[in-house]
């Protein structure tokens, strides 16, 4: 027979049993039904418009001629012009395009960039060294010929030796050229740069590591100067931060727009991974779906909350067959998606297609989003392979506003011009190894943005038999380190929330001008807070109708808050 203290105790334990299990069903409930909803965020004021005149607007002349065909793109320096052109247009620059310059048409203090790497083909050389004598500025943006056609330069640009042709990956950088810079970075595309030996008055900011070769270096001559970017680098527009830094060398002090913003994408995420609970226990002594919500999620948790970066995560919606589908944990899948969005961030659906041919939904995992995110609404596309095309909008159930495209579409992957707008991911990769720390360096130099791509699916293990979490998440941690937080001076954005950055970057016309130590900006079409970057060896004691910050040794990032605002360097005497 049971005592009273026994029966006490059975009692005891079988209530918090029962308490256990009525608080899980409630949280299963709960997950079912996730009331969390996207508010529309409030428009951005802009600016009054303001009359420019082209006159004061900055302006380059471009030399070169377009290669016809995608052969001229894949052939190495093909698409330097198109690059350089895109750049530009960017930057808000008056662009005038000549095939053959005749310099003497050009005024004092010019900037000409040459597209083609035979610049005596496209100018007379005496009438340029004349042009940069008197007070000109040229880059050399495609390298230089083989041989000794170009002779005639090498005084100009200091030549002592030239030699063949070869691909150097491992760059130095000798100066500060960016606003963020490692002191080696490698490139990691395929670049036809000639062995040089040049002249101590040469300023090298850039030298290949292991042989020491100038790979991007400044000139002066005369009252001018001249720059090289020697290389065929520009082909790639992920290094559109060589072009950018080199107008900066070239001009001392150099003011251009930028987006400011920093944006990172989860891919495949909170979906459950390939990787099955038998392989997990054994790679790492526990279940998939312990290991995502209770070891990947919480990393990334905490460097979204120490840098104030929200995240924009992806499920795969959309895709060319019905097998590119795997299955989904639904527990997983509304923890971590809850999580995400109390965090700032944003779902949006995944599309991986051909370029054509038939698309296929997901239609299991549409059906569930909706029952379990009730008033959420999918407002974010994000393009993880192929070309984006309109018809990709029609995913059931959704209202796409944005779309995330690639850098290296057409004009550079930006456009608001339609009832969606689009913004390119920059980088990609679990690693910022093999290059990816100096595309993101560059494109932050050129673009003043961050936006990069993580894919969870290879995050935690390459395959069934390799686990990779151990090493990337060293590579995550540099992420935050190297790149996060050396640029706290960028606004965290979700996809959706790009818009009104991305209208004021793209419509805006401004003109600059300095006058001893004051410099006076103009602008019209912008969002109250629209950024810039103001490249200078000088130091800023001032400014009215604007906020500045140090942005990396030689650079501030400007956020102008009127049409017309006035900096006041401290004394250069």
């Amino acid at each position: 027979m049971l005592s009273w203290k026994r029966l006490l105790y059975v009692l005891l334990l079988v209530t918090v049993v029962s308490c256990i299990f009525i608080i899980y069903n409630i949280n299963e409930e709960r997950a079912e039904h996730i009331q969390i909803m996207n508010m529309q965020e409030e428009a951005k004021e802009f600016t009054r418009a303001r009359h420019m005149e082209d006159s004061a607007r900055p302006r380059v002349w471009l030399v070169g001629e377009d290669r016809a065909g995608e052969e001229a793109h894949d052939e190495a320096g093909g698409g330097i012009l198109a690059n350089v052109r895109q750049i530009f247009e960017n930057l808000h620059y008056i662009i005038i395009e000549e095939a053959y310059l005749d310099p003497e048409r050009l005024g004092r203090e010019e900037l000409v960039v040459f597209c083609v790497d035979s610049v005596g083909s496209h100018t007379d050389l005496v009438k340029l060294e004349a042009f940069l004598a008197r007070g000109g500025k040229a880059v050399l943006a495609a390298g230089l010929p083989e041989g000794s056609e170009d002779s005639y330069l090498w005084p100009v640009l200091g030549i002592r030796e030239k030699s063949i042709r070869d691909n150097y990956n491992r760059l130095r950088f000798e100066e500060a050229f960016w606003p963020v810079q490692a002191e080696e970075m490698v490139y990691e595309g395929y670049n036809l740069c000639t062995w040089l030996a040049v002249d101590r008055e040469a300023k090298v900011y850039i030298r290949d590591a292991e042989s020491n070769v100038p790979v991007l270096y400044t000139m002066d001559y005369g009252e001018g100067r001249i720059g090289l970017v020697n290389g065929t680098f520009l082909s790639d527009i992920r290094c559109a931060g060589l072009l950018t830094g080199m107008v900066g060398a070239l001009e001392g002090d150099f003011l251009y727009p930028v987006l400011g913003v920093k944006t990172v994408f989860l891919d495949n995420f909170p979906m459950i991974t390939f990787l099955n609970d038998k392989a997990c226990m054994r790679m790492y002594g526990c279940s998939t779906e312990s290991f995502v919500r209770d070891v990947v999620w919480p990393a990334f948790q905490g460097m979204s909350l120490r840098t104030r970066t929200p995240y924009t995560s992806s499920v795969l919606a959309a895709a060319s067959s019905e097998d590119s589908f795997p299955e989904i944990n639904d527990s997983l899948f509304a923890t971590i998606g809850k999580s995400a969005l109390q965090f700032d961030g944003e779902l949006v659906y995944a599309v991986n297609c051909k370029d054509t041919g038939d698309i296929f939904y997901n239609q299991g995992f549409i059906e569930e989003f909706r029952s379990v995110f009730v008033k959420y609404e999918i407002r974010g596309l994000a393009m993880q392979a192929g070309r984006f095309r309109e018809e990709l909008l029609a995913i059931p159930g959704t209202q796409i506003r944005a779309v995330r495209t690639s850098l290296d579409g057409e004009k550079a992957g930006f456009s608001c011009d339609k009832e969606y707008l689009e913004f390119p991911a920059a980088t990609r990769g679990n690693s910022l190894e093999e290059g990816n720390l100096f595309s993101i360096a560059s494109v932050l130099g050129a673009y003043g943005m961050v936006s990069h791509v993580f894919d969870i699916n290879t995050l935690i293990a390459e395959d069934e038999g390799t686990a990779s979490w151990d090493s990337d998440k060293e590579q995550i941690a540099r992420f935050e380190t190297d790149v996060l937080n050396r640029t706290p001076w960028l606004e965290g954005r979700v996809l959706s929330r790009t818009g009104d950055d991305l209208k004021s970057y793209l419509g805006l016309s401004y003109a600059w001008n300095r006058e001893g130590d004051t410099i006076e900006i103009d602008c019209s079409n912008i969002i109250l807070g629209q950024a810039f970057f103001f490249r200078t060896e000088g130091e800023i004691r001032e400014a009215e109708g604007l906020d500045y910050e140090k942005a990396g040794e030689n650079y501030y990032l400007l956020r102008l808050r009127q049409n017309h605002a006035v900096i006041t360097m401290k004394d250069s005497r």
